[in-house]
């Protein structure tokens, strides 16, 4: 599958339906955060707590992209569909799909789920369905790790 994404265009893909949904223009700003679990183990008589590793939390990505003229309610709701399980009549069937999240060398393909999707339609919309034709999203997505990793691991 990376073999036919274009390195200099951003991309989300669907690893389920192999749908992808390529960026107008790459995000200007992106976070990208992390953090550990401690806990904070009083000891009778120390001025300090000691603190014990638990265990780290999910590295979360966010990122602003906007999408001008075409089908832009469309694919709003196709980010958003991502954060939806599917169902058989009343039953889960499946969770909600994982994607991968493609920015040239620094995410080459990132495995994730899709946390939060923040939409606003901006002034400009169709004069005759009222349709938007301006969106800016912010998406929250989470990775998605198999295995425990080391600091040795994420300094190559």
């Amino acid at each position: 599958m990376r073999a036919d994404v274009k390195k200099t265009t951003g991309c989300i893909v669907d690893v389920v339906t192999h749908e992808r949904l390529e960026f107008q223009y790459n995000p200007d700003e992106i976070s990208d955060e992390k953090s550990t679990d401690f806990a904070a183990i009083k000891v009778p008589g120390m001025s300090h707590p000691r603190y014990q590793y638990v265990a780290g939390e999910a590295r979360r990505i966010t990122f602003k992209v906007s999408f001008f003229k075409g089908p832009v309610k469309e694919k709003v709701v196709w980010l958003q569909s991502l954060q939806y399980p599917e169902h058989a009549k009343t039953m889960l069937k499946n969770a909600p799909h994982k994607v991968l999240f493609f920015l040239g060398d620094l995410y080459p393909g990132t495995m994730c789920v899709v946390r939060q999707v923040r939409s606003r339609y901006f002034h400009m919309f169709d004069r005759d369905s009222l349709l938007p034709q301006h969106a800016e999203v912010e998406l929250t997505l989470e990775e998605i790790v198999q295995k425990s990793v080391s600091y040795s691991e994420v300094r190559r």
